[in-house]
């Protein structure tokens, strides 16, 4: 009987965490690192070269702190199921990312700079580890990031590389609510 008890107070079996931005200490920079706990993941299918090619887009958001200096970003980190030795378009670094989020155009500016450059190298902005990933940073800011968190549609594209649009492959969108909820920008 008192067993049954036990385990009628104490059920049995794993208790999954709640997931959570995670925080770290940019060893490069000393900056922290507030970093959603889900990415997006976007894809473009290229049947023109094989039956399962994709081009992968995996957008990160991010809040860096500098020392007080607080600004969000999205770490755009493109990769491809491609042999690069067939690719026709190969991804490139520091181009203009559009989003399209419910019909509204969203346009980034790549950011540039050594800084920015570490920042791209950080592991905790989860590239992809098993492809050849070129990575741009963006800045964003919590109104956008809120708009893309409620959004129904969502694409993205690199208009003046390769305007070929990315569809959503793994939402992770509401990740982004969490992200800003954490850092205090939830509205």
């Amino acid at each position: 009987m008192g067993a049954l008890l036990l385990a009628a107070v104490f059920p049995a079996g794993c208790v999954t965490p709640v997931p959570a931005p995670n925080s770290s200490l940019d060893p490069q920079t000393g900056a922290t690192l507030v970093v959603v706990d889900q990415p997006l993941v976007l894809a473009r299918d290229r049947r023109d070269i094989a039956v399962q090619a994709r081009d992968y887009l995996t957008l990160v958001a991010a809040e860096i702190d500098e020392a007080g200096h607080r600004r969000l970003i999205w770490a755009a980190h493109q990769w491809s199921t491609i042999d690069a030795r067939t690719a026709d378009v190969r991804p490139a670094a520091n181009t203009e990312l559009l989003l399209v989020a419910d019909g509204r155009d969203l346009r980034f500016t790549p950011l540039t700079g050594q800084l920015i450059a570490d920042y791209a190298r950080n592991p905790a902005l989860r590239a992809p580890q098993d492809a050849d990933v070129i990575t741009t940073i963006y800045e964003t800011d919590a109104e956008t990031l809120a708009f893309v968190a409620s959004s129904h549609d969502l694409t993205a594209s690199f208009p003046n590389s390769f305007p070929l649009p990315y569809t959503l492959w793994k939402d992770g969108r509401p990740a982004l609510t969490r992200l800003l909820s954490e850092v205090g920008l939830q509205r």
